[in-house]
This record gives C-alpha cells, sequence and structure tokens, in this order.
C-alpha cells in the first residue's frame, strides 16, 4: 500500500513539474515575442511626437529607452557623424548667408538584432523641418 502512495506522489510530483516547466517556456516565448516588437512601438511614439518647429533639445527629451542619436552633418557631398558638442556648434554658428545641411539619425534598439531608424532634419534656426519615414520595421 505504502508503494502504491509513493508511486502515485511521484507520478503526480512529475506531472507538476512538467506542467511548471511549461509555464516558464510558454512565459518566456511570449516575453520575447514581445520584446521583438519593442524598438518599433517606441520608434513609432517617438515619430509621431516630433513635429515640424520642433527644437533639437525638445527632440532629444522625447527619446527613451535604448536607442542611439547619430548627429551628422553635410559635407563634401557625405553625411559625416560628429559629436553632439561639435553638432551643437555647427548649430550655434550657422547663418541663413551660409546654410549647413544637419541632421539627427534616430535608431531604436531591443534585447534581440532588429532595429528601427528615421532621420529628423534640422533648419538654420534650429528647429525641425522634416521628419523621414521610418525604415528597418521588424
Amino acid at each position: 500500500m505504502e508503494k502504491e502512495r509513493d508511486k502515485e506522489t511521484r507520478k503526480s510530483s512529475r506531472k507538476r513539474g512538467c506542467l511548471i516547466s511549461a509555464l516558464i517556456v510558454l512565459a518566456l516565448s511570449v516575453y520575447a515575442f514581445w520584446q521583438i516588437g519593442e524598438p518599433s512601438r517606441r520608434a513609432k511614439r517617438a515619430h509621431q511626437a516630433i513635429r515640424p518647429d520642433m527644437s533639437v533639445s525638445d527632440v532629444e527629451n522625447l527619446l527613451t529607452g535604448r536607442h542611439y542619436c547619430f548627429y551628422q552633418v553635410m559635407r563634401d557631398g557625405d553625411w559625416q557623424s560628429v559629436s553632439r558638442d561639435d553638432f551643437m556648434v555647427v548649430l550655434a554658428n550657422q547663418t541663413t548667408s551660409l546654410p549647413v545641411a544637419t541632421r539627427l539619425q534616430l535608431t531604436f534598439m531591443g534585447i534581440s538584432p532588429g532595429r528601427v531608424s528615421f532621420f529628423v532634419e534640422i533648419d538654420n534656426s534650429r528647429n525641425v523641418f522634416k521628419i523621414t519615414d521610418p525604415y528597418g520595421w521588424d
């Protein structure tokens, strides 16, 4: 009688262990699939919030989470990435008689290899004048 009870206990314990393992695998799978779409969701919120005539600092304040902001200046027909400080110097020294093309490349990352990027172009008055469509939606 004791042996039968031990056998049943082991059997129910094994079932419980398998059920718990299956639930853990399911939860991790749901989490992983949710995280794959996270860069797209954050990029979409930022893209919708950025409007023409916003300042560069207003755009920077909107950025949250895991992202990269590349500051770019057009030099000799090519876009070159510069530091934030150099970018601000270029913006401060810009005149309407000698315009310089400047933009921000915003890239949103997640735990997956996927990422989403778009450009925010800046005019001579240091405000947003164009926002490109996002690319790399995963």
